[in-house]
């Protein structure tokens, strides 16, 4: 019930020997899209991973969650979609093998559990920084007094279930079928949902109702309030690039949209595309992590502290 689904539903079709011109050139591009973004997500996340690591400025406990994210969003990049594009290329009949991909289970398997473990991971991490902004806005006091052990101790606790949830699901699909493992991973799935668009409500109610006037907010909460905007933007696209899937995959459990395969590499696509898009999302908004960029091409730390220009530009009521 992930990314996978697309394997899935191209086994139960019939793989003609001869894919006419159209076809190979749909297969070309599928291919090459997703190898394209496969080679992004592994450079960006890269990045963002070494510059936290690296730069003293970004390596803070409020970036732990986007950096685990980052690292989950790397490992679908580096594994999974190198692999789904391995599925994509011989669906299109771009490639041959001595033996149909049906009667590969070890291979099968083996996508499966990477591309469910890691994608799982994933969109749970954007649920905990969404839990984690709606903590750091509602009690910003308490938030600071978060240790380093904490942040720790739930990306622990988020690996550990992403294991346990990717294990029920891949368990069920293999022992049981399809269908039943719908019925534990919909609930599974709305749930998530819930909490995201939970906090988002929250979040933003406390915006509109103001936390405190911009003229007289410290530093520290402008660019706190910036961040929670980062990061909610962050988890907030990857809800959207799962809900095609999840929509999809419904639809298809129902019995109420027999789907063509050749549309689900778009529809993975999107999805995987989630993983990419962080990074500049980062680079743009995140003013440590640009001043990281900086210091990198330069070769030093930048003299100038951007962040003054931006916590005035916010208090005179424009954006950053």
């Amino acid at each position: 019930m992930n990314n996978t689904s697309a394997a899935n539903v191209s086994q139960t079709n019939d793989q003609s020997s001869s894919k006419d011109a159209t076809s190979k050139t749909e297969g070309i591009v599928s291919f090459s899209a997703l190898i394209l973004t496969s080679v992004l997500t592994v450079a960006g996340n890269t990045l963002t991973i070494v510059l936290f690591a690296m730069k003293r400025n970004i390596r803070k406990k409020h970036f732990f969650l986007a950096v685990n994210l980052a690292s989950a969003d790397l490992l679908l990049g580096a594994v999974s979609l190198p692999i789904y594009s391995c599925y994509v290329g011989f669906n299109f009949g771009l490639w041959t093998l001595t033996e149909s991909f049906s009667t590969l289970t070890w291979l099968h398997i083996l996508f499966q559990t990477v591309d469910t473990f890691f994608s799982q991971a994933s969109l749970i991490s954007a649920a905990f920084i969404s839990c984690e902004r709606f903590h750091a806005i509602y009690r910003p006091f308490k938030h600071k007094t978060l240790s380093t052990r904490t942040y720790r101790i739930v990306i622990f606790v988020l690996w550990l279930l992403a294991l346990l949830i990717s294990a029920l699901l891949i368990g069920s699909n293999l022992l049981l079928s399809y269908k039943y493992t719908g019925m534990i991973w919909g609930p599974y799935i709305f749930l998530l949902i819930f909490i995201i668009c939970g906090c988002y409500i929250g979040i933003w109610r406390k915006f509109k109702g103001g936390i405190a006037s911009a003229s007289h907010q410290q530093n520290g909460d402008l660019q706190n309030k910036r961040l929670t905007k980062t990061l909610l933007f962050v988890s907030g696209f990857t809800l959207l690039a799962w809900l095609p899937l999840v929509i999809t995959n419904f639809l298809i459990i129902l019995g109420f949209l027999p789907i063509d395969w050749k549309f689900y590499p778009m529809v993975n696509l999107f999805n995987y595309s989630n993983s990419l898009v962080n990074p500049f999302v980062y680079a743009l908004r995140v003013a440590e992590f640009r001043r990281a960029l900086t210091s990198c091409r330069l070769g030093r730390e930048p003299a100038l502290n951007t962040a003054l220009p931006n916590i005035r530009n916010e208090r005179n009521g424009t954006s950053v």
